[in-house]
């Protein structure tokens, strides 16, 4: 095994202390590989640190064939090691182990402890697999739908030592909550047609199927769908027709969730769209994302919920807009970043779990973004929402 480096992607004095969750990644001989496959390792453990920085960690040692880093929270500490494998591990055939207990800034770290059982865990682990810990999966298990644990495995002797045996992490496959009845309305026939069936495969019931506005309306009306999936160019100018219809949707059929199709982030279409349904059960998503189904699942399921789903690029272009217009001065990095969460429609609960931080803390943030920019918060999440978008959308 090639010399480590300690590195740490947060200030020293900001390293915690007690009980914490390691994460250790083991890359298969590098003999074993072809060179370039060796070179790109090299490159994409540089990543690594990235996603550390995302869920708030740190990154104890650091290697061209193996890491270790450390977490205060386990789900953070699981969720950085699936979005690790997600990345590149898979590809490269990473082992990652995941243990958790007392460990000390002031000790060898990767020889003694959590990390040490994190260690044997991870040489257990096959290529492109993570695997966990009992007292892990104990602490986790409940904590996040998202992340599945199989059933223990028989560890060879010396493989786990008395980590209580291991378990493979795995995230939920995606999937719709509960059956979700569609119409697709777009012009164009494959994509009408190809998104039917990539959303029947899912699990979904389509409705009906429009190619203009007026057929949209008429499906809606006959089959009553829980949500409308609508491109907003639609004949015959092809220029907003679809959001018009959407707006229509939405006075004549409030209990409709309406999901609007973009090739082109455009806010004031966005803001738009939002404006007419302050209550939630909307959304604006890019082309592009259709192609990601979990993407399109999630954002249906939010629907389905009760929620506003905007797509990151076209609240980004929002923000940056005001931004220019020097009237988000006073917002610190992190009240941004709440802020574009905000404008995308999530929780409390999943922009607080996206940034790794309390409730309590995420709170407070978002009473200094409205009290900073002279908005009056309103109790429901979804008014809030709206509220930020028409006042970026006022003045963009």
């Amino acid at each position: 095994m090639a010399e480590q480096r300690t590195v740490s992607s947060k200030r020293m004095s900001g390293r915690p202390r007690g009980t914490l969750t390691l994460v250790c990644g083991r890359l298969p001989a590098a003999d074993a590989q072809a060179a370039s496959a060796c070179d790109e390792r090299s490159a994409r453990l540089g990543d690594v640190e990235r996603h550390v920085a995302a869920h708030g960690g740190w990154t104890i040692t650091s290697g061209p064939d193996e890491f270790t880093l450390a977490f205060t929270g386990t789900v953070a500490g699981l969720r950085c090691a699936l979005d690790i494998q997600d990345d590149f591990g898979s590809k490269l055939g990473l082992g990652i182990g995941v243990h958790a207990g007392e460990v000390g800034f002031d000790r060898a770290v990767t020889r003694t402890g959590a990390a040490a059982g994190a260690a044997r865990i991870a040489a257990y682990a096959a290529n492109g697999e993570t695997l966990a810990s009992t007292l892990v999966r104990e602490l986790a298990e409940d904590a996040d739908p998202e992340i599945c644990f199989s059933e223990s495995r028989e560890c060879e002797p010396g493989a786990a030592g008395s980590v209580g045996g291991a378990h493979a992490v795995t995230r939920a496959a995606p999937g719709p909550v509960a059956p979700i009845r569609v119409v697709i309305a777009d012009d164009s026939a494959i994509v009408r047609d190809g998104l039917a069936a990539v959303l029947s495969a899912a699990g979904l019931t389509v409705a009906a199927v429009a190619g203009d506005p007026d057929r949209l309306i008429s499906a809606v009306n006959s089959t009553r769908p829980d949500i409308a999936i609508v491109d907003i160019r639609m004949p015959p100018t092809h220029t907003d027709e679809g959001l018009v219809a959407a707006e229509r949707l939405r006075a004549e059929y409030p209990r409709v969730g309406i999901l609007v199709l973009s090739q082109h982030a455009e806010p004031a279409l966005a803001a738009r769209l939002l404006e007419a349904a302050p209550d939630g059960r909307v959304g604006y998503l890019l082309k592009d994302r259709v192609s990601e189904l979990a993407i399109l699942i999630e954002a249906l399921n939010r629907i389905e919920a009760g929620e506003t789903v905007l797509d990151p690029q076209v609240s980004d272009r929002m923000i940056q807009r005001r931004a220019r217009h020097n009237d988000l001065d006073e917002l610190t990095p992190r009240e941004l970043e709440v802020l574009r969460l905000l404008a995308e429609g999530r929780s409390n609960r999943a922009i607080a779990d996206t940034l790794v931080v309390t409730l309590k803390t995420l709170e407070g943030h978002i009473s200094q973004i409205f009290l900073k920019l002279g908005l009056r918060e309103a109790a429901d999440e979804h008014r809030r929402v709206a509220a930020v978008l028409a006042y970026l959308h006022q003045t963009s």
